[in-house]
């Protein structure tokens, strides 16, 4: 008589432990199924990439070996010119691979002025130590997207609205910077 107890007490609990086991698979969130796109999806989503005028433009970015990377990318065409430079210097905030932003951590971009071929780039910079190199990487990485895709012949820096005297303690900022693409390599 023991033994069938104890034959049956292990029964309930091996039935208890499959019961337990299944109930918890079941709350844990299944892995998304990989699909791929239908093709409704794919001529949806190429009827949105037409409806979006785009243009491709050239972007420098700074580099720990000393020059700048260029990198095409797709950006929304824009009318308005000063909205163009916009787009394309917070471009300059998602940097590729091997490449770095010419923003330090807690820097952007305040807004952009056009005065005829001349571009006023205001931004919003901590004033930490940065070296000469990084500073000129900085500027030319800004100046140079800038020239390279507009018709804008030289670019003037300016710190929270006001003119200052360098960046970061190192280059002049009293006059607008020409395009230089020496630092990419041309």
């Amino acid at each position: 008589m023991k033994k069938a107890i104890i034959f049956l007490l292990l029964i309930i609990v091996l039935g208890f432990l499959i019961s337990l086991g299944i109930y918890l698979s079941s709350r844990r969130p299944s892995p998304p199924t990989p699909r791929g796109k239908t093709s409704q999806e794919i001529v949806e989503s190429k009827k949105q990439e037409e409806e979006i005028p785009q243009e491709e433009v050239v972007l420098f970015f700074p580099t720990m070996e000393g020059y700048l990377l260029r990198e095409s990318r797709k950006i929304e065409k824009k009318e308005e010119p000063e909205m163009k430079a916009m787009a394309i210097l917070s471009q300059l905030k998602n940097p590729p691979s091997g490449a770095f932003s010419p923003f330090p951590p807690g820097g952007d971009i305040r807004r952009v002025f056009l005065l005829g071929r001349e571009a006023v780039v205001d931004l919003d910079l901590p004033s930490e130590g940065y070296g000469t190199q990084y500073e000129l990487l900085t500027i030319y990485s800004i100046v140079d997207s800038l020239t390279y895709n507009m018709d804008v012949e030289k670019v003037k820096l300016v710190l929270g609205g006001m003119e200052r005297k360098t960046l970061f303690g190192h280059v002049s900022l009293k006059y607008a910077f020409f395009q230089d693409l020496s630092y990419a390599g041309e």
